[in-house]
Protein backbone atom coordinates (compact mmCIF):
# COMPACT_ATOMS: atom_id res chain seq x y z
CA UNK A 1 0.00 0.00 0.00
CA UNK A 2 1.38 3.43 -0.98
CA UNK A 3 1.99 5.66 2.05
CA UNK A 4 0.50 9.17 2.10
CA UNK A 5 2.73 11.60 0.28
CA UNK A 6 4.76 9.04 -1.68
CA UNK A 7 2.92 9.61 -4.98
CA UNK A 8 3.06 13.38 -4.45
CA UNK A 9 6.78 13.21 -3.75
CA UNK A 10 7.43 10.98 -6.77
CA UNK A 11 5.41 12.98 -9.28
CA UNK A 12 5.86 16.55 -8.06
CA UNK A 13 8.01 17.34 -5.03
CA UNK A 14 11.15 15.30 -5.81
CA UNK A 15 11.31 16.36 -9.50
CA UNK A 16 10.75 19.98 -8.46
CA UNK A 17 13.43 19.72 -5.76
CA UNK A 18 15.99 18.34 -8.20
CA UNK A 19 15.21 20.98 -10.85
CA UNK A 20 15.60 23.75 -8.28
CA UNK A 21 18.97 22.24 -7.33
CA UNK A 22 20.01 22.37 -11.00
CA UNK A 23 20.02 18.58 -11.41
CA UNK A 24 18.32 16.51 -14.10
CA UNK A 25 18.01 13.49 -11.81
CA UNK A 26 14.48 12.34 -12.73
CA UNK A 27 14.91 12.52 -16.55
CA UNK A 28 18.22 10.68 -16.14
CA UNK A 29 16.51 8.03 -14.01
CA UNK A 30 13.78 7.49 -16.61
CA UNK A 31 16.39 6.98 -19.32
CA UNK A 32 18.34 4.50 -17.17
CA UNK A 33 15.16 2.68 -16.19
CA UNK A 34 14.37 2.23 -19.88
CA UNK A 35 17.97 1.10 -20.56
CA UNK A 36 17.41 -1.96 -18.37
CA UNK A 37 15.37 -3.39 -21.25
CA UNK A 38 17.92 -2.70 -24.01
CA UNK A 39 19.52 -5.55 -25.87
CA UNK A 40 23.27 -5.91 -25.12
CA UNK A 41 24.50 -4.61 -28.49
CA UNK A 42 22.38 -1.44 -28.29
CA UNK A 43 23.50 -0.88 -24.72
CA UNK A 44 27.20 -1.35 -25.64
CA UNK A 45 26.83 1.16 -28.48
CA UNK A 46 25.40 3.72 -26.04
CA UNK A 47 28.29 3.24 -23.61
CA UNK A 48 30.87 3.59 -26.39
CA UNK A 49 29.14 6.75 -27.58
CA UNK A 50 29.45 8.22 -24.07
CA UNK A 51 33.14 7.30 -23.86
CA UNK A 52 33.88 8.95 -27.21
CA UNK A 53 31.99 12.09 -26.18
CA UNK A 54 34.01 12.31 -22.95
CA UNK A 55 37.34 11.86 -24.74
CA UNK A 56 36.40 14.49 -27.32
CA UNK A 57 35.63 16.88 -24.48
CA UNK A 58 38.97 16.09 -22.79
CA UNK A 59 40.86 16.63 -26.05
CA UNK A 60 39.30 20.09 -26.40
CA UNK A 61 39.04 21.24 -22.81
CA UNK A 62 41.32 19.44 -20.32
CA UNK A 63 45.10 20.16 -20.47
CA UNK A 64 46.20 16.97 -18.68
CA UNK A 65 44.22 14.64 -20.92
CA UNK A 66 44.92 16.60 -24.07
CA UNK A 67 48.59 15.76 -23.64
CA UNK A 68 47.87 12.14 -22.80
CA UNK A 69 45.55 11.60 -25.75
CA UNK A 70 48.08 13.08 -28.17
CA UNK A 71 50.87 10.97 -26.67
CA UNK A 72 48.73 7.83 -27.05
CA UNK A 73 47.79 8.71 -30.63
CA UNK A 74 44.10 8.97 -29.73
CA UNK A 75 43.37 12.21 -31.56
CA UNK A 76 40.21 10.93 -33.26
CA UNK A 77 37.84 10.17 -30.35
CA UNK A 78 35.06 9.21 -32.76
CA UNK A 79 37.12 6.14 -33.74
CA UNK A 80 38.15 5.07 -30.23
CA UNK A 81 37.23 1.59 -28.99
CA UNK A 82 36.94 0.34 -25.42
CA UNK A 83 40.24 -1.50 -25.89
CA UNK A 84 41.96 1.79 -26.83
CA UNK A 85 41.25 3.08 -23.32
CA UNK A 86 44.11 0.92 -22.05
CA UNK A 87 46.60 3.01 -24.02
CA UNK A 88 46.15 5.89 -21.58
CA UNK A 89 48.16 6.03 -18.34
CA UNK A 90 46.55 5.23 -15.00
CA UNK A 91 45.38 8.26 -13.01
CA UNK A 92 46.92 8.00 -9.54
CA UNK A 93 45.91 9.89 -6.41
CA UNK A 94 49.32 11.53 -6.40
CA UNK A 95 48.48 13.13 -9.75
CA UNK A 96 45.16 14.38 -8.39
CA UNK A 97 46.95 16.00 -5.47
CA UNK A 98 49.75 17.59 -7.48
CA UNK A 99 48.11 18.41 -10.82
CA UNK A 100 44.47 19.03 -9.92
CA UNK A 101 44.34 22.33 -11.80
CA UNK A 102 45.36 20.69 -15.08
CA UNK A 103 42.63 18.06 -14.69
CA UNK A 104 39.89 20.69 -14.66
CA UNK A 105 38.02 21.87 -17.76
CA UNK A 106 38.38 25.69 -17.58
CA UNK A 107 34.95 26.32 -19.09
CA UNK A 108 33.41 24.36 -16.21
CA UNK A 109 35.14 26.22 -13.35
CA UNK A 110 32.09 28.23 -12.30
CA UNK A 111 30.04 25.00 -12.13
CA UNK A 112 32.45 22.96 -10.02
CA UNK A 113 31.55 21.64 -6.56
CA UNK A 114 34.39 20.96 -4.13
CA UNK A 115 34.51 17.56 -2.47
CA UNK A 116 37.02 15.76 -0.30
CA UNK A 117 37.52 12.23 0.92
CA UNK A 118 39.21 11.18 4.14
CA UNK A 119 40.23 7.56 4.53
CA UNK A 120 42.67 5.85 6.81
CA UNK A 121 45.78 7.33 5.20
CA UNK A 122 45.24 10.65 6.95
CA UNK A 123 45.70 12.44 3.63
CA UNK A 124 42.45 14.02 2.47
CA UNK A 125 41.90 14.02 -1.28
CA UNK A 126 40.31 17.17 -2.70
CA UNK A 127 38.56 16.93 -6.06
CA UNK A 128 35.68 18.58 -7.93
CA UNK A 129 32.37 17.36 -9.23
CA UNK A 130 29.46 19.12 -10.92
CA UNK A 131 25.65 19.11 -11.06
CA UNK A 132 25.54 16.84 -14.11
CA UNK A 133 27.68 14.17 -12.46
CA UNK A 134 25.65 14.46 -9.24
CA UNK A 135 22.38 14.02 -11.15
CA UNK A 136 23.70 10.93 -12.94
CA UNK A 137 24.91 9.41 -9.65
CA UNK A 138 21.55 10.02 -7.95
CA UNK A 139 19.71 8.60 -10.96
CA UNK A 140 21.79 5.41 -10.82
CA UNK A 141 20.85 4.95 -7.16
CA UNK A 142 17.17 5.34 -8.00
CA UNK A 143 17.49 2.97 -10.96
CA UNK A 144 19.08 0.18 -8.89
CA UNK A 145 16.50 0.51 -6.10
CA UNK A 146 13.69 0.20 -8.63
CA UNK A 147 14.96 -3.34 -9.35
CA UNK A 148 13.55 -4.17 -5.90
CA UNK A 149 10.33 -2.22 -6.25
CA UNK A 150 11.52 0.94 -4.45
CA UNK A 151 10.53 3.99 -6.50
CA UNK A 152 11.56 7.67 -6.30
CA UNK A 153 9.64 9.38 -3.51
CA UNK A 154 9.13 6.19 -1.48
CA UNK A 155 9.85 6.48 2.22
CA UNK A 156 13.53 6.04 3.03
CA UNK A 157 15.57 5.90 6.24
CA UNK A 158 19.34 6.43 6.11
CA UNK A 159 21.63 5.25 8.89
CA UNK A 160 24.44 7.69 8.33
CA UNK A 161 27.39 9.33 10.06
CA UNK A 162 25.45 12.43 10.95
CA UNK A 163 25.85 14.25 14.26
CA UNK A 164 23.08 14.22 16.83
CA UNK A 165 23.45 17.96 17.44
CA UNK A 166 22.34 20.06 14.47
CA UNK A 167 22.41 23.75 13.70
CA UNK A 168 19.27 25.59 12.60
CA UNK A 169 19.99 25.26 8.88
CA UNK A 170 20.52 21.52 9.21
CA UNK A 171 17.28 21.12 11.18
CA UNK A 172 15.34 22.96 8.47
CA UNK A 173 16.86 20.72 5.80
CA UNK A 174 15.95 17.61 7.81
CA UNK A 175 12.35 18.77 8.14
CA UNK A 176 12.20 19.44 4.39
CA UNK A 177 13.65 16.02 3.59
CA UNK A 178 11.18 14.22 5.86
CA UNK A 179 7.95 16.03 5.10
CA UNK A 180 8.50 16.79 1.42
CA UNK A 181 10.88 14.12 0.14
CA UNK A 182 10.09 11.22 2.53
CA UNK A 183 13.73 10.87 3.63
CA UNK A 184 14.85 10.57 7.24
CA UNK A 185 18.46 10.38 8.45
CA UNK A 186 19.15 8.55 11.72
CA UNK A 187 22.55 9.19 13.26
CA UNK A 188 25.06 6.35 13.22
CA UNK A 189 26.87 7.91 16.16
CA UNK A 190 26.43 7.04 19.84
CA UNK A 191 24.44 3.84 19.30
CA UNK A 192 23.37 3.11 22.86
CA UNK A 193 20.84 0.31 23.45
CA UNK A 194 18.19 2.93 24.21
CA UNK A 195 18.82 4.80 20.96
CA UNK A 196 18.82 1.60 18.92
CA UNK A 197 15.48 0.62 20.49
CA UNK A 198 14.07 4.05 19.64
CA UNK A 199 15.22 3.60 16.05
CA UNK A 200 13.52 0.21 15.85
CA UNK A 201 10.25 1.67 17.12
CA UNK A 202 10.50 4.52 14.61
CA UNK A 203 10.97 2.06 11.75
CA UNK A 204 7.90 0.12 12.86
CA UNK A 205 5.83 3.32 12.99
CA UNK A 206 7.07 5.18 9.90
CA UNK A 207 7.44 2.01 7.77
CA UNK A 208 10.01 3.08 5.16
CA UNK A 209 10.25 0.99 2.01
CA UNK A 210 14.03 1.48 1.88
CA UNK A 211 16.60 1.30 4.67
CA UNK A 212 20.02 2.54 3.56
CA UNK A 213 23.38 3.01 5.22
CA UNK A 214 26.46 1.47 6.80
CA UNK A 215 26.10 -2.30 7.17
CA UNK A 216 27.86 -2.28 10.55
CA UNK A 217 25.23 0.11 11.90
CA UNK A 218 22.24 -1.69 10.39
CA UNK A 219 23.74 -4.91 11.77
CA UNK A 220 23.65 -3.43 15.30
CA UNK A 221 19.96 -2.62 14.83
CA UNK A 222 19.36 -6.12 13.46
CA UNK A 223 21.02 -7.69 16.50
CA UNK A 224 18.69 -5.68 18.73
CA UNK A 225 15.64 -6.81 16.76
CA UNK A 226 16.63 -10.46 17.06
CA UNK A 227 17.09 -10.02 20.81
CA UNK A 228 13.70 -8.28 21.11
CA UNK A 229 11.26 -10.15 18.83
CA UNK A 230 8.14 -8.26 17.80
CA UNK A 231 9.68 -4.76 17.78
CA UNK A 232 8.81 -4.30 14.08
CA UNK A 233 5.31 -5.78 14.30
CA UNK A 234 4.22 -6.69 10.76
CA UNK A 235 6.47 -4.09 9.12
CA UNK A 236 8.97 -5.33 6.51
CA UNK A 237 11.00 -3.04 4.21
CA UNK A 238 11.25 -3.80 0.51
CA UNK A 239 15.01 -3.38 0.47
CA UNK A 240 17.99 -2.78 2.71
CA UNK A 241 20.84 -1.29 0.68
CA UNK A 242 24.26 -1.27 2.32
CA UNK A 243 27.03 1.12 1.33
CA UNK A 244 30.46 2.56 2.24
CA UNK A 245 31.71 -0.59 4.01
CA UNK A 246 32.30 -4.23 3.14
CA UNK A 247 29.02 -6.15 3.45
CA UNK A 248 30.52 -9.21 5.11
CA UNK A 249 28.55 -12.49 5.01
CA UNK A 250 27.70 -12.54 8.72
CA UNK A 251 26.41 -8.95 8.53
CA UNK A 252 24.21 -9.78 5.55
CA UNK A 253 22.83 -12.95 7.15
CA UNK A 254 21.94 -11.22 10.43
CA UNK A 255 20.33 -8.21 8.70
CA UNK A 256 18.27 -10.41 6.37
CA UNK A 257 17.14 -12.62 9.25
CA UNK A 258 16.06 -9.66 11.40
CA UNK A 259 14.25 -7.64 8.72
CA UNK A 260 13.03 -10.53 6.51
CA UNK A 261 13.72 -8.67 3.26
CA UNK A 262 16.34 -8.50 0.49
CA UNK A 263 19.74 -7.08 1.43
CA UNK A 264 21.75 -5.59 -1.44
CA UNK A 265 25.26 -4.23 -1.71
CA UNK A 266 25.85 -0.78 -3.23
CA UNK A 267 29.42 -0.10 -4.32
CA UNK A 268 30.72 3.38 -5.02
CA UNK A 269 32.71 6.27 -3.63
CA UNK A 270 32.79 10.04 -3.64
CA UNK A 271 35.73 10.16 -6.02
CA UNK A 272 34.83 7.20 -8.24
CA UNK A 273 31.08 7.75 -8.40
CA UNK A 274 28.35 5.14 -8.39
CA UNK A 275 30.07 1.97 -9.60
CA UNK A 276 27.93 -1.13 -9.01
CA UNK A 277 24.79 -2.39 -7.30
CA UNK A 278 23.52 -5.83 -6.49
CA UNK A 279 20.50 -7.11 -8.41
CA UNK A 280 17.69 -9.30 -6.97
CA UNK A 281 19.62 -12.36 -8.15
CA UNK A 282 22.49 -11.41 -5.82
CA UNK A 283 25.03 -10.31 -8.46
CA UNK A 284 26.93 -7.02 -8.56
CA UNK A 285 26.21 -5.17 -11.81
CA UNK A 286 28.50 -2.39 -12.97
CA UNK A 287 26.46 0.72 -13.71
CA UNK A 288 28.20 0.92 -17.04
CA UNK A 289 26.45 3.98 -18.44
CA UNK A 290 28.30 5.93 -15.74
CA UNK A 291 31.56 4.03 -15.27
CA UNK A 292 33.91 1.71 -17.11
CA UNK A 293 35.75 -0.67 -14.77
CA UNK A 294 39.11 -2.27 -15.61
CA UNK A 295 41.25 -4.62 -13.54
CA UNK A 296 44.91 -3.60 -13.43
CA UNK A 297 47.56 -6.34 -13.19
CA UNK A 298 45.17 -9.18 -12.29
CA UNK A 299 46.59 -12.16 -10.41
CA UNK A 300 45.98 -15.81 -11.26
CA UNK A 301 42.43 -15.50 -9.88
CA UNK A 302 41.68 -12.40 -11.96
CA UNK A 303 41.87 -10.06 -8.95
CA UNK A 304 43.70 -6.76 -9.25
CA UNK A 305 43.43 -3.02 -8.64
CA UNK A 306 40.22 -1.51 -10.01
CA UNK A 307 40.51 1.36 -12.48
CA UNK A 308 37.47 3.59 -12.87
CA UNK A 309 36.57 5.83 -15.83
CA UNK A 310 33.62 8.05 -14.95
CA UNK A 311 31.69 8.82 -18.14
CA UNK A 312 29.62 11.63 -16.60
CA UNK A 313 32.39 13.72 -15.01
CA UNK A 314 33.08 16.61 -17.39
CA UNK A 315 34.20 19.31 -14.96
CA UNK A 316 37.10 17.23 -13.62
CA UNK A 317 37.25 13.99 -15.61
CA UNK A 318 38.50 10.78 -13.98
CA UNK A 319 39.88 8.42 -16.62
CA UNK A 320 41.46 5.10 -15.59
CA UNK A 321 41.52 6.25 -11.96
CA UNK A 322 43.04 3.84 -9.43
CA UNK A 323 40.32 3.97 -6.82
CA UNK A 324 42.16 1.95 -4.18
CA UNK A 325 39.92 -1.14 -4.22
CA UNK A 326 40.66 -4.61 -5.50
CA UNK A 327 38.28 -6.90 -7.32
CA UNK A 328 37.57 -9.08 -10.32
CA UNK A 329 35.23 -9.01 -13.34
CA UNK A 330 33.20 -11.80 -14.89
CA UNK A 331 31.59 -12.38 -18.28
CA UNK A 332 29.03 -14.80 -16.86
CA UNK A 333 25.43 -13.83 -17.70
CA UNK A 334 22.97 -13.00 -14.94
CA UNK A 335 19.47 -14.55 -14.77
CA UNK A 336 18.05 -11.07 -14.06
CA UNK A 337 18.47 -10.17 -17.74
CA UNK A 338 20.06 -6.75 -17.25
CA UNK A 339 22.45 -5.72 -20.05
CA UNK A 340 24.97 -4.45 -17.50
CA UNK A 341 28.44 -6.02 -16.99
CA UNK A 342 29.26 -7.69 -13.68
CA UNK A 343 31.82 -7.57 -10.91
CA UNK A 344 32.63 -11.08 -9.74
CA UNK A 345 33.86 -9.85 -6.38
CA UNK A 346 35.06 -6.83 -4.44
CA UNK A 347 37.85 -7.35 -1.94
CA UNK A 348 37.83 -3.87 -0.48
CA UNK A 349 40.47 -1.27 0.01
CA UNK A 350 44.16 -2.00 0.38
CA UNK A 351 44.02 -1.05 4.07
CA UNK A 352 41.45 -3.80 4.63
CA UNK A 353 44.29 -6.30 4.36
CA UNK A 354 46.36 -7.80 7.16
CA UNK A 355 50.05 -8.51 6.64
CA UNK A 356 51.36 -12.01 7.26
CA UNK A 357 54.72 -13.73 7.13
CA UNK A 358 56.97 -12.46 4.35
CA UNK A 359 54.62 -9.57 3.56
CA UNK A 360 51.79 -11.85 2.42
CA UNK A 361 48.44 -10.01 2.29
CA UNK A 362 45.48 -11.59 4.08
CA UNK A 363 42.04 -10.09 3.59
CA UNK A 364 40.43 -8.86 6.79
CA UNK A 365 37.32 -10.98 6.24
CA UNK A 366 39.46 -14.01 7.16
CA UNK A 367 39.90 -12.59 10.66
CA UNK A 368 36.18 -11.87 10.88
CA UNK A 369 35.41 -15.54 10.28
CA UNK A 370 37.49 -16.40 13.37
CA UNK A 371 36.05 -13.71 15.62
CA UNK A 372 32.41 -14.31 14.64
CA UNK A 373 32.68 -17.84 16.08
CA UNK A 374 32.76 -16.35 19.59
CA UNK A 375 29.11 -15.69 20.57
CA UNK A 376 30.13 -13.48 23.50
CA UNK A 377 31.63 -10.84 21.15
CA UNK A 378 28.92 -8.25 20.66
CA UNK A 379 31.28 -5.81 18.98
CA UNK A 380 34.99 -5.77 18.27
CA UNK A 381 37.79 -3.97 16.49
CA UNK A 382 40.99 -5.75 15.55
CA UNK A 383 44.09 -3.57 15.18
CA UNK A 384 47.24 -5.01 13.64
CA UNK A 385 50.36 -3.13 14.70
CA UNK A 386 53.47 -2.54 12.61
CA UNK A 387 55.18 -5.60 14.16
CA UNK A 388 52.16 -7.73 13.00
CA UNK A 389 50.88 -8.19 16.58
CA UNK A 390 47.21 -7.58 17.40
CA UNK A 391 45.19 -5.51 19.82
CA UNK A 392 41.63 -6.82 20.03
CA UNK A 393 39.26 -4.21 21.44
CA UNK A 394 36.07 -6.02 22.36
CA UNK A 395 32.64 -5.43 23.85
CA UNK A 396 31.73 -8.83 25.37
CA UNK A 397 28.38 -9.93 26.74
CA UNK A 398 30.44 -11.82 29.37
CA UNK A 399 34.16 -12.32 30.06
CA UNK A 400 35.83 -14.57 27.51
CA UNK A 401 36.97 -17.97 28.68
CA UNK A 402 40.58 -19.05 28.40
CA UNK A 403 39.58 -21.50 25.67
CA UNK A 404 37.93 -18.72 23.65
CA UNK A 405 40.99 -16.49 23.94
CA UNK A 406 43.21 -19.39 22.85
CA UNK A 407 40.91 -20.03 19.88
CA UNK A 408 41.30 -16.41 18.77
CA UNK A 409 45.08 -16.40 19.28
CA UNK A 410 45.59 -19.63 17.38
CA UNK A 411 43.28 -18.58 14.56
CA UNK A 412 44.94 -15.19 14.01
CA UNK A 413 48.43 -16.72 14.07
CA UNK A 414 47.27 -19.40 11.64
CA UNK A 415 45.96 -16.96 9.02
CA UNK A 416 49.20 -14.92 9.21
CA UNK A 417 51.32 -18.09 9.20
CA UNK A 418 53.45 -16.66 12.01
CA UNK A 419 53.41 -16.45 15.80
CA UNK A 420 52.32 -12.99 16.95
CA UNK A 421 51.09 -11.51 20.22
CA UNK A 422 47.35 -11.01 20.64
CA UNK A 423 46.30 -8.58 23.39
CA UNK A 424 42.70 -8.38 24.65
CA UNK A 425 41.13 -5.05 25.69
CA UNK A 426 37.55 -5.37 27.00
CA UNK A 427 35.56 -2.12 26.94
CA UNK A 428 31.99 -0.85 27.28
CA UNK A 429 31.71 0.45 23.70
CA UNK A 430 33.68 1.20 20.56
CA UNK A 431 33.06 4.66 19.09
CA UNK A 432 32.69 5.10 15.33
CA UNK A 433 35.07 7.11 13.18
CA UNK A 434 34.20 10.73 12.41
CA UNK A 435 32.31 9.52 9.33
CA UNK A 436 30.09 7.33 11.53
CA UNK A 437 31.53 4.08 10.16
CA UNK A 438 32.56 1.24 12.44
CA UNK A 439 35.73 -0.38 11.18
CA UNK A 440 36.17 -4.03 12.13
CA UNK A 441 39.80 -4.41 11.14
CA UNK A 442 42.57 -1.80 10.95
CA UNK A 443 46.12 -2.64 9.92
CA UNK A 444 49.12 -0.43 10.53
CA UNK A 445 51.49 -3.03 9.07
CA UNK A 446 51.03 -1.74 5.49
CA UNK A 447 52.16 1.78 6.32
Amino acid sequence: MTAPGEVLARRLLLPLHERLRGRSTIPQWRRLHAADRLDPSTWEAWRLEKLRALLAHCLREVPHYREQLHAAGLVRPEAVTLEDLGRLPVLERYTLRTQADRLIAPAWRDRLIRYSTGGSTGQPLVFYTDKHREACLNAQKLRARAWFGVLPGDRQVDFWGSPIEMDRQTRVRRLKDRWLLNQVVLSASHLSPGRIDAYARFLATWRPRLIYGYPTVIYRVAQHLLEHPGRLGDYRPRLIACTSEMLLPHLRETIARAFVCPVANEYGSRDGGMIAHECPEGHLHILGEQVIVEVDRPDADGIGDLLITNLDGYGMPFIRYRIGDRGALTDAPCPCGLPLPRLREIQGRANDFLVGQGGRLVHSSTANYILREIPALRQYQLRQRADHSFDLILVPSRPLTGAEEDHIRQGLCRILDEAVAVRFHPTQGIPPEKSGKYRWVISEALA
